[in-house]
């Protein structure tokens, strides 16, 4: 079921919104940037569910070896959400922290099917042999 999720960063320099299905899942990944910060992302949210309420001047980014631009708040240091363009494809879409979202029940986030990913490795199909840590 779509739903309406509110989220921001640390200091609420940056505010959002977002309409997903967490039943579409959400994604860990072991590539070094997704290890490093600890990443547990939803899945594709298409540009038009999502909204930047207030960004504060603090919202900065940079880009991904894969096509994305992560962003984060330059005042709490706090990632929040990565938006995704492929020109290849012409997919465009965003993913969002799920632990950046202020109104997110628990259970509904556990009860999200979980998909891990091996982006350390470029195997964007098969689970790392190693996800313990992740």
């Amino acid at each position: 079921m779509r739903k309406l999720y509110n989220g921001s960063c640390h200091c609420k320099a940056i505010v959002f919104t977002a309409v997903l299905d967490l039943s579409s899942g959400t994604m860990k990944c072991n590539c070094r940037l997704c290890w490093k910060q600890r990443m547990w992302k939803t899945n594709r949210i298409a540009i038009e569910d999502f909204s930047l309420v207030a960004r504060a001047g603090r919202l900065d980014g940079f880009m991904g070896k894969h096509q994305g631009t992560h962003h984060f708040c330059n005042a709490c240091g706090i990632s929040t959400h990565t938006h995704v363009r492929r020109p290849d494809s012409g997919e465009e879409y965003v993913m969002v922290q799920v632990a950046t979202f202020d109104d997110l029940p628990v259970d509904e986030l556990l009860a999200a099917p979980l998909t891990i990913v091996d982006g350390l490795h470029d195997d964007w199909t098969h689970v790392p042999a190693e996800t313990r840590h992740l």
